[in-house]
């Protein structure tokens, strides 16, 4: 079913006779670039772990999802409901995600992001989570699964989020293990989410966009070790050290395409 009426429709037979490119594949979802006609670009999102929604509260759910407008937010074009395969169909972004651009290969013709479009990036994240809270408010986390690889960039670095408002959708168990990229202090000591759970998100996203450094601690529940929160705390009381705590690539870097 569409939830769009700007885009040629298209059906499941168009789908599976496409032109496709594997862009992920893992436990919780798989990602597929598909040309769907000659120059319309979609994404093909496929989940694994919504067996137990039924197919009232899917749709239901989706419906809301698709009224979703936000120049932040990657709009819903279509999805797919069966018992056994759930498909969400949304616009192809051929920029890349915010994770790769902070953290690949940076090369004088390919350099990393400059101060101005890290700002721009981290405003319109902002913007776009805020709009979630306003349009999704009976959503305890309305995004739920906020990370650096969760934010594409399109080619003006407009910033859009994805993966959001899932977790209505996902089963319980693998929601725990699967969602909520950043473990925030209530969900570590009592396992659950709260209104501060995507604002505890967003604050880790900003310490990656200024440090450029992985916050890979936070990927574990209850993991209380060395992680990016402690590691900028003690940087920053060191009055002599506090200068590297920003990410060096940010300096008089000139964004380009690569």
């Amino acid at each position: 079913e569409f939830v769009r009426d700007d885009k040629k429709t298209f059906d499941l037979q168009d789908l599976l006779t496409a032109s496709a490119e594997v862009l992920e594949s893992g436990n919780f979802e798989s990602s597929y670039k598909v040309e769907i006609f000659a120059g319309q670009m979609l994404v093909v999102k496929r989940f694994r772990q919504m067996s137990k929604v039924g197919r009232e509260d899917f749709h239901e759910h989706i419906r809301r999802m698709g009224k979703l407008r936000h120049p932040n937010v990657l709009g819903l074009v279509a999805y797919y409901y069966r018992r056994e395969e759930k498909l969400l169909i949304f616009d192809f972004v051929d920029n890349g995600h915010l994770a790769s651009h902070l953290y690949g290969n940076h090369t004088q013709n390919c350099p990393g992001l400059d101060w101005p479009t890290r700002l721009k990036i981290i405003k319109g994240v902002a913007r776009g989570l805020a709009y979630l809270y306003s349009e999704l408010p009976s959503l305890t986390a309305p995004h739920g699964y906020l990370k650096s690889s969760n934010v594409l960039l399109n080619e003006s670095y407009e910033p859009l989020l994805m993966d959001y408002a899932l977790l209505p959708l996902i089963n319980p168990e693998q929601a725990k293990q699967f969602m909520v990229a950043h473990k925030s202090p209530e969900y570590c000591q009592h396992n659950r989410l709260s209104k501060k759970t995507d604002v505890w998100s967003l604050g880790i996203l900003i310490l990656e966009v200024l440090t450029g450094k992985v916050p890979t601690d936070f990927l574990t529940v209850g993991n209380t070790g060395g992680n990016l929160v402690n590691w900028v705390k003690e940087i920053a009381s060191d009055e002599e050290k506090g200068d590297n705590v920003f990410d060096k690539e940010m300096e008089g870097a000139q964004n380009a395409q690569c």
